[in-house]
């Protein structure tokens, strides 16, 4: 009779064969659909090889709507399209305008995966419908508006790319109106690529304020502190109503470290001793950028809070701001050890250790 042991160890070599098994499938897997995918590149290449680019005709068209149905088809497509020369690429994809228009009711009824790849070759390539108003733009538009976040990024990217405020005002609204709540480090990163005026594009986010939730304002201020746009009294406004999201009154805190205003600095003063500690935290390291005597002595206060995070901000603005001679003097005044250490930790980070 087999014991317990003999079993489990019967039971271990069943499973590690198992997967052994399921692994080695899987390699002759990828290597059979890999070579699958060279055949289908090549033939790809010489179909595209025959043709003028510029001048790309009708039976060429067909073949490649009933081709690019097929989502091997299609990375294939997408494989060697890449590989073309960028003036050719253009060319040839502009030509295809009218075939990639009719993929669009196909695709739209596809699961998210296969969605989420048609769009973000859409947005790679966005001379294909960024001179009017079709129906990929409505397709995008709509994808915006969609639960997965991956489709929806792709879809923004698209806007960001073609650079037209329109669009993005009206795609903003929309999400807000709807109550889609898109990561602000996303929507902040896009607005970075957007490469047209920055000024209209400021003036857009700064006139549809009113509209947005926490994660849009949170993202608009964060991009114009980037930028560094010029809408002080917009944002001290902003940061002076207490009504307004935490989130959002510490990304103006963070604005005012990147854009100087002399009316804000009594409020951060404040700030350093208010009772929401990320207020205190974010304040003290944006004192760095206002010099004075009023903010050597608040940081010095602020050098006492039994915060960590605000003794180290503290500490960091204060080296910027105060000459290093009147540093050591706070240094031997000061009687709490905690403070003291917060100092010094940022002098030998700086390379002026007392």
């Amino acid at each position: 009779m087999n014991t317990l042991a003999e079993n489990v160890l019967y039971i271990y070599l069943i499973v590690f064969v198992s997967i052994l098994f399921f692994d080695v499938v899987c390699i002759f897997y990828r290597k059979a659909n890999d070579k699958r995918m060279r055949k289908l590149e090549k033939k790809f290449k010489k179909l595209i090889d025959k043709e003028d680019v510029s001048n790309v005709c009708d039976k060429h068209k067909n073949k490649l709507r009933r081709k690019l149905k097929r989502t091997s088809n299609l990375i294939s497509f997408t494989n060697v399209v890449e590989k073309m020369d960028e003036k050719d690429r253009e060319e040839y994809l502009s030509s295809l305008k009218v075939v990639f228009l009719s993929l669009v009711p196909y695709y739209e009824k596809r699961d998210v995966v296969l969605q989420t790849y048609f769009v973000n070759f859409l947005m790679e390539n966005s001379y294909i419908y960024s001179d009017n108003n079709n129906i990929i733009i409505k397709y995008l538009k709509d994808c915006c508006l969609t639960p997965s976040i991956y489709l929806r990024e792709n879809a923004l990217n698209a806007f960001y790319n073609i650079s037209n405020i329109t669009y993005l005002k009206e795609i903003f609204y929309n999400m807000n109106y709807m109550n889609i709540r898109h990561n602000s480090k996303l929507i902040t990163d896009g607005l970075m690529k957007f490469s047209g005026d920055t000024k209209d594009l400021s003036s857009m986010l700064l006139g549809e304020f009113v509209n947005y939730n926490e994660n849009f304002k949170v993202a608009c201020i964060n991009y114009f502190s980037y930028k560094k746009v010029k809408c002080e009294e917009e944002i001290y406004n902003l940061l002076a109503n207490k009504n307004e999201n935490q989130e959002v009154r510490i990304a103006c805190i963070r604005y005012f470290g990147s854009v100087s205003y002399k009316k804000v600095v009594p409020l951060l003063y404040d700030f350093l001793n208010d009772s929401v500690e990320e207020y205190a935290v974010v304040s003290a390291h944006t004192l760095s950028n206002y010099k004075g005597a009023d903010t050597t002595e608040a940081l010095i206060n602020a050098l006492k809070s039994h915060n960590w995070y605000v003794r180290n901000n503290a500490a960091e603005s204060l080296i910027k701001v105060t000459r290093i001679d009147y540093i050591k003097r706070i240094i031997d005044k000061l009687d709490d050890k905690y403070a003291k250490e917060a100092l010094k930790y940022q002098l030998h980070l700086s390379g002026k250790e007392v």
